[in-house]
């Protein structure tokens, strides 16, 4: 009975190290795969990507306009929640050169084109198939969106829910018309 109850104890105590271990080789593991961590004050780098509804669009497509590149997840519940201040910002701004491009990340293409067409998305929105993008972008986690004013500066990394920063998203907008 005693080594059993010693035994559960130590698998108990395992399984929150293990845990703890398992996360950091993950947070240590995108670092060291190869992805970038970018900065502000960086040119932005150049994609392309194919759109849920057909076609691609790019960087270079949107040369002279200010752009928000948002990484999200159909299954992350701040993606979620981002979407409306989304929404009113590309209503807000679309006729003053804002463009907003939706990247899919860590997720299914088809779970992700669900995710773009039940939310009624209007702007761009693309699968990063392999994260690719989200890598060059040192994406680790949805959401994460990155501001790149109209010379294609980065001006802001945001990781984390915008909805948590209403007052500063709709600046960081504003920063880079």
């Amino acid at each position: 009975m005693r080594a059993r109850a010693l035994h559960g104890n130590a698998i108990g105590k395992g399984c929150g190290l293990s845990a703890l271990l398992s996360l950091v080789l993950i947070v240590s593991g995108c670092a060291q795969d190869g992805g970038n961590v970018l900065r502000e004050g960086q040119k932005a780098p150049p994609f392309t990507i194919d759109l849920i509804g057909g076609g691609t669009t790019s960087l270079d497509l949107h040369s002279g306009k200010s752009i928000a590149i948002t990484f999200m997840s159909s299954w992350c519940p701040c993606s979620n929640e981002s979407i409306p201040m989304m929404k009113q910002a590309h209503q807000a701004h679309q006729d003053e050169g804002l463009v907003l491009i939706m990247v899919g990340i860590q997720d299914s293409k088809e779970k992700f084109a669900n995710f773009v067409e039940s939310r009624a998305i209007p702007f761009s929105a693309g699968y990063d198939k392999g994260n690719r993008i989200a890598r060059n972008y040192g994406v680790r986690a949805p959401p994460t969106t990155v501001f790149v004013d109209k010379n294609r500066i980065v001006q802001r990394v945001f990781y984390g829910n915008i909805k948590d920063q209403e007052d500063n998203f709709y600046q960081w907008i504003e920063e880079i018309l």
